[in-house]
């Protein structure tokens, strides 16, 4: 492989490991199916594979010098979804949320409630009737404490022969699907952050037969979406000289909003800063060097309603340099999250520059003088 490989025949990669990723079940705390898919995907093509207590999966790819930097790349593997919290003795679950939902799209949506033996079961967030909605129904939103789950079945019992229990996880029903007739824009339910991991399997498979220029230290996280916890705990070990977290980002180019930040199919961003990480400016250097270089198109980031694993990874060690790229995502935290594929290409391309780049790529905060002259 060569830096120079062109970055249009990776996306066959991509959405094959998307394809596959999205399919799981694995809200937050209960990554295993997930898990199951990375390893198998990751395994022929690292030097290392491990899977931590946290439920972290690790993927090493040693550079062929034993002095090379070493960079982490982090993307999470949960999704947001539900636990069942109660089951009713009419046989309606009732359930906790994982992650930031927004209440105004629950109702109506179908669920998967997956049992400890690994069945899924289907069920339905039930919603009234339209022909029994009054004023006050119409005007109000249902808060999620007070919807169910139908599972079809007529009492306790019922539910607990099929399996469920209280602590089961519960994630939203959908496939890999285009959108209209080759647009290049796909749609399913976690999305976020699926094709950061779908992403970083195909940057892995990139470097099966050539070693890439710096060690690279690829984490497939748990718990992203409920306070990067399975980052955090896997930040007070690993070591690292750089840090990056791949993740998805908020579009604001559909009709509710004026003059968009952020827009499919403009490329991955560089992030600037959001809620949980303020980027360093070497690596805002390098990402900004590296597209330049290679031509990426990409969009500067500044969103604080948002977070990712960066927030956790600059606290490696004493610190390390850490940012993010994103891939721009429209109704995210929903079962109809929206890409565009050609963000996926450029995100693979912006990391591979960014890898050949990072040998030579000055680290500091800021150049000082060393003279000591005023």
């Amino acid at each position: 492989m060569t830096e120079s490989n062109p970055q249009n025949s990776v996306l066959p990669s991509v959405m094959k490991h998307l394809q596959a990723l999205v399919e799981a079940t694995g809200p937050s705390g209960s990554e295993e199916d997930v898990v199951q898919l990375v390893v198998k995907a990751a395994r022929p093509h690292a030097d290392t594979l491990d899977v931590d207590a946290f439920g972290n999966v690790i993927a090493v790819r040693h550079a062929a010098q034993a002095d090379a930097r070493r960079c982490v790349i982090s993307a999470h593997m949960d999704e947001v979804g539900f636990r069942v919290y109660k089951i009713g003795g009419d046989g309606f679950l009732r359930l906790e949320k994982l992650g930031g939902l927004d209440d105004r799209i629950l109702p109506a949506q179908r669920v998967w409630i997956r049992t400890d033996s690994g069945e899924r079961l289907l069920g339905v967030i039930g919603t009234k009737s339209a022909h029994l909605l009054g004023d006050a129904d119409r005007a109000n939103i249902v808060p999620y404490a007070s919807l169910y789950v139908d599972l079809g079945a007529r009492s306790r019992q019922e539910v607990l022969d099929m399996g469920v229990a209280v602590g089961d996880p519960v994630g939203f029903v959908g496939s890999l699907t285009e959108l209209g007739r080759q647009t290049g824009r796909y749609t399913a339910h976690a999305l976020d952050d699926r094709a950061g991991c779908a992403v970083l399997l195909t940057l892995l498979e990139r470097f099966h037969e050539t070693p890439p220029p710096v060690t690279l230290v690829l984490v497939f996280s748990v718990q992203e979406e409920v306070g990067l916890r399975g980052v955090s705990a896997l930040a007070r070990h690993i070591q690292a000289d750089v840090a990056l977290a791949l993740d998805m980002t908020a579009a604001d180019d559909t009709p509710e909003f004026s003059g968009p930040h952020l827009q499919l199919g403009a490329g991955p961003t560089v992030k600037m800063m959001d809620a949980s990480t303020q980027a360093h400016p070497a690596i805002r250097r390098g990402l900004l060097g590296a597209a330049r270089k290679r031509g990426v198109a990409i969009q500067r980031e500044v969103l604080k309603g948002i977070g990712t694993d960066a927030g956790a990874l600059q606290y490696l060690g004493q610190g390390v340099p850490t940012g993010a790229i994103s891939v721009v995502n429209r109704y995210t935290h929903s079962p109809v999250e929206v890409l565009d594929s050609r963000d996926l290409e450029g995100a693979v391309a912006l990391l591979e520059g960014f890898l050949h780049d990072l040998p030579d790529l000055d680290l500091r905060f800021v150049a000082l003088d060393e003279t000591g002259s005023d």
